[in-house]
């Protein structure tokens, strides 16, 4: 479950196409663990790698559960960026500054 701030807000969720990178290692773990259905979902990124899809509110696909907007619905299988993205860190403000909830 994600931290209860997160809850409230989702802004780090919110992005340009293209640039929540999905890592090599994170696809790989994907197939071998049955979440293909994961890396087949992906778009083409930045820089030549694989990242995760928009959806229609201008955020990655994956965020919102029902009753829950901002929960990430693959969190026990979200990827090693949205791992390491720590809550209240300087990449954090800057989303929250940005204003890209939607």
């Amino acid at each position: 479950m994600a931290d209860s701030e997160c809850l409230r807000c989702g802004s780090c969720c919110h992005s340009r196409e293209g640039t929540i990178l999905v890592e090599e290692a994170d696809i790989r773990h994907w197939r071998m663990n049955g979440r293909a259905d994961l890396a087949d979902r992906l778009v083409e990124g930045h820089f030549g790698q694989r990242a995760f899809p928009n959806g229609p509110r201008g955020a990655c696909i994956h965020l919102g559960r029902p009753g829950v907007p901002n929960e990430c619905s693959i969190y026990e299988d979200r990827a090693t960026v949205c791992r390491t993205f720590l809550p209240g860190s300087g990449q954090c403000l800057e989303a929250r500054r940005d204003g890209r909830l939607g």
